[in-house]
This record gives structure tokens, sequence and C-alpha cells, in this order.
């Protein structure tokens, strides 16, 4: 018969992996720390800076082949179009590995009315890192820093209850 030391080891072995695993997550300092200069090459084939913009700003990265990503801009245009007028932005940023045409197209059937950017050399990717998949997210206010990090579909109501807090009424 084990002993109950032996039977309690694995568990116990398990339940300290998830502590680790939910301090990595939950904090701040595996957040980066973006360049100030940091700009995006939007497909109207301009520069948009983050210093351009007055408020926060959700930086979101798809993919044109990403079912996912997909699925969520809906919901993304209207949370743009909901707190835009209290000065949030949102910037879409297709992955190096996505075709332009193909970017554009999206944009295009989907009447995105949000900044689409393109990362054809990377370098925005670069500064947002780790961005292990798509979707991926992160909400930088409005002195540039990253307040947070969302990997997958975005749980809205708690993002707007985090905007709700970044926003002036």
């Amino acid at each position: 018969m084990p002993r109950c030391r032996d039977t309690l080891r694995p568990a116990l072995w398990l339940a300290s992996l998830c502590v680790a695993l939910l301090a990595a997550c939950g904090g701040r300092d595996d957040l980066p720390t973006l360049p100030p200069d940091l700009g995006f090459q939007t497909l109207d084939q301009g520069r948009l800076a983050l210093t351009d913009i007055d408020g926060p700003v959700l930086v979101n990265f798809w993919s044109t082949d990403c079912v996912v990503c997909l699925r969520e801009m809906p919901a993304l245009v209207d949370l743009r179009q909901a707190y835009a007028p209290r000065g949030f932005e949102l910037i879409a940023v297709a992955m190096p590995y996505d075709r332009p045409d193909e970017v554009l197209e999206l944009t295009r059937q989907r009447d995105l009315p949000f900044p689409v950017a393109i990362d054809i050399d990377g370098q925005v990717l670069a500064a947002f890192e780790p961005v292990a998949g798509t979707p991926t997210s992160f909400l930088v206010d409005r002195k540039g820093q990253i307040v947070s990090r969302h990997v997958g579909t975005i749980e809205l109501p708690a993002f707007r209850k985090t905007l709700d807090a970044l926003l002036p009424l």
C-alpha cells in the first residue's frame, strides 16, 4: 500500500507547476518594452507611429489564414467603434508571411474601420516578442507602455473594464 506522502507527491508537483506558470503569465515583467519610435506601415502607404495616437491602442497581430482571427474581427470592429470616441485606437498588424494583396483584399471585404498594417520585414513583430501565434494582442497605454498581452481571442467583458479604467468618460 502506498504511503500518503508518495501519493501526494505528483499532485504537489502539478500544483507547484501551475502556480509557477500562472505567475509567469500574470505579471508585467514578461512584457516587452517598446521602442519610442515604433511605427507601422499601413495599407494606405502611410506610416503610423504609436506617438501619433493620443489614447490607448490595441495592437492586434493576425493572419489572413487564421480562422480564429477572422472570426474575432467583427468583435474588434464593434470594440473600436464603441471606444474610438473616447480616444481608443486599434491597429491590426498582418504577419510578415501574409501576402500584402491578401491582406488588402480581406481588409476591403470586411470594411475594417481601423488601420491595418503590413509588417513585411518583421520589425513590428520583433518589438512585441514573444508572439507565438495569432491572434495575439497587446494593449498599449498613452505613454507607450504595454498594459496587457492577450493570446487567442480577447475576453471582451474583462477587456472593456480595462478600457473603461484607462479612458475618460
